[in-house]
Formats: C-alpha cells, sequence, structure tokens
C-alpha cells in the first residue's frame, strides 16, 4: 500500500477504568477523509504510543476488543477483532499480512468505538492506532 497521508489515534482508558466500550475523540484532521485502512499497535510492537507515549493495550485485552466504525448514522463495521489489524509480526502476538482495505469510507470518529464483552485486565493504557487516508 503506498501512504498517501497518515493519522495517529489514541483512545485512553484511565486508571481503575471499568468501562467496557471506549468512543475515539473527536479527529478534526479526519472529518471527511477517505480512509483507506487502520491499523492498531499493541504491546510488543510498540513500548509507547506516539501522540502521548502510554503504555499500549496489552496483548492479551486487545485479543478481546472490537472495533466498531460508523459512517454518519451507519454502522458500517461492526464488531471486527483488533488483532485483525494488527500487521506487525511480533513474537507470539496474531497478526495478518495485509490490513484490510477500507473502501475509502468517511467514518464518524465520534460515533464509532473499541469494545470488551468485560472490563480490560490492565487500566492506564491506551489503543493505538494509525489510520492512512486521503481527503
Amino acid at each position: 500500500m503506498r501512504i498517501k497521508r497518515f493519522e495517529a489515534v489514541e483512545i485512553n482508558v484511565p486508571s481503575g477504568s471499568t468501562l467496557t466500550r471506549f468512543y475515539f475523540p473527536d479527529l478534526p484532521q479526519l472529518r471527511n477523509a477517505k480512509i483507506e485502512a487502520v491499523q492498531v499497535y499493541i504491546a510488543g510492537a510498540i513500548s509507547a504510543t506516539p501522540l502521548t507515549g502510554s503504555t499500549p493495550v496489552t496483548v492479551a485485552d486487545a485479543k478481546k476488543s472490537f472495533l466498531t466504525l460508523y459512517q454518519g448514522d451507519l454502522q458500517l463495521i461492526y464488531n471486527i477483532p483488533l488483532v485483525g489489524l494488527n500487521n506487525i509480526q511480533e513474537g507470539s502476538t496474531p497478526f495478518i499480512f495485509d490490513l484490510p482495505s477500507m473502501n475509502d469510507i468517511d467514518i464518524s470518529w465520534t460515533k464509532s468505538f473499541v469494545s470488551l464483552p468485560s472490563a480490560l485486565a490492565t487500566t492506564n493504557v491506551a489503543y493505538s492506532f494509525g489510520v492512512y487516508y486521503y481527503l
């Protein structure tokens, strides 16, 4: 894949959180952007997140995390396993060879989220993503 534009994105999980759904913050740079691919970074692949230097979510927690993406009010991607967006091969961490193509969708980031069936085992971490896009 040829990189046209790239944006690092994070969802922080506060210390002691018992939530099972974490929404993306407002991402002005990605409003009306055509998304080509979304990549996730988990512990083992990186040691600190690019925006805040936070600890990335653990592999165990990533394995039970799912991504849901909206375009306007339409739910386009529902509960894709987060590890299905990891293409960095590292030890025993699950990975894929090529990132799934998002077919230039326009994501409503503040409606989109990461969800889990139960609270994270480790808090004070961040979900870290890389978004490949063009305008």
